[in-house]
């Protein structure tokens, strides 16, 4: 089990795009404005919740508004060096590897049913060192979340067919994965469908998106 000497040599990496080219999907069920208020929503939420449980956070981008939005909830902006993810993912881990930290957590900002558990339960999974717990999504193509002990186990592999990547990555390497498989965790907004889910299950939301500012 982690205890929470372990925890704290580990932070986590926000990976977060420009406001304005997020959710580009919802662009026929959500005006640009909406948009850019659920991705400033969907930030603040993430870096609240992962502050319960972990005392490092970055956020890695290159929108000087959501490196500004990061300071404000409770991380530490990097400016993204590229425009390339797995790149950006690469800086981060460099830069926390040279403060000190032993693993990393990589977690999007498009999960918006995260729980408290399902971060519990990929700390928990994170077993020995070396250490690579993997998070599919709900298609079971894609990756929701990634934790390396140490940090750069394994190249990113971000992209189409992520998931099957990195557990062929991580298996090349002779460690076995820990996949973690829960609804909330799985669930990513991407889609126009996605969009319907979100609103029948938090209806919270719709009154976030509409309204003026914070």
């Amino acid at each position: 089990m982690n205890t929470p000497h372990c925890l704290d040599t580990i932070a986590c990496i926000v990976p977060c795009k420009p406001y304005h080219q997020a959710k580009t999907r919802l662009a026929d069920c959500l005006s640009l404005e909406q948009r850019i208020r659920l991705s400033r929503w969907l930030l603040r939420r993430t870096l609240r919740l992962v502050r319960r449980h972990l005392t490092r956070i970055v956020v890695v981008s290159r929108d000087p508004h959501v490196l500004k939005d990061a300071k404000r909830y409770g991380g530490l902006p990097i400016e993204e060096e590229g425009d390339e993810l797995n790149a950006a993912l690469i800086q981060a881990s460099q830069f926390v590897l040279a403060h000190g930290v032993a693993g990393t957590l990589i977690l999007p900002t498009d999960l918006p049913f995260l729980s408290d558990e399902d971060v519990r339960a990929l700390l928990r999974a994170a077993v020995g060192t070396p250490a690579l717990v993997i998070a599919p999504c709900q298609h079971g193509t894609g990756t929701n979340a990634l934790l390396m002990r140490p940090p750069l186990l394994i190249p990113f592999r971000f992209g189409a067919a992520s998931f099957a990547r990195h557990v062929a990555s991580a298996q090349a390497m002779g460690i076995q994965p820990a996949i973690v498989r829960t609804p909330t965790l799985a669930f990513d907004l991407d889609t126009p469908e996605d969009w319907d889910v979100l609103c029948m299950q938090l209806s919270i939301i719709k009154s976030i998106i509409k309204k003026a500012g914070d």
